[in-house]
């Protein structure tokens, strides 16, 4: 059964505007590889609003998942840094419908 972790993440720049452009280049290029090389089957980066996102990571397994906590909130306090963004919280659990 998959399992899926999904952080909620505020900006202080539009996602969509020309001045969000690194954070989504950065998001795509470096930290969606980063999460894929812990054993995530797949990270969506999701626009809510204008300044807040949702990262939604599927994982094969709870197991994969709980073995890259470590290294996926470092990666998380690497965007933190990087960016101009703030995780405000998250959530995880088993995937128990999909197609």
């Amino acid at each position: 059964m998959t399992y899926a972790v999904i952080s909620n993440w505020t900006s202080t720049v539009s996602i969509q505007s020309t001045e969000g452009d690194p954070m989504r280049a950065m998001a795509r290029d470096r930290f969606a590889p980063g999460v894929i090389a812990l054993g995530a089957l797949n990270v969506y980066f999701i626009a809510i609003t204008d300044t807040s996102f949702h990262v939604v990571t599927i994982y094969p397994d709870e197991a994969t998942a709980v073995a890259a906590t470590e290294r996926q909130n470092a990666i998380r306090g690497d965007a933190a840094a990087a960016l101009p963004v703030r995780m405000v919280s998250d959530v995880r659990g088993n995937v128990f419908a999909s197609q």
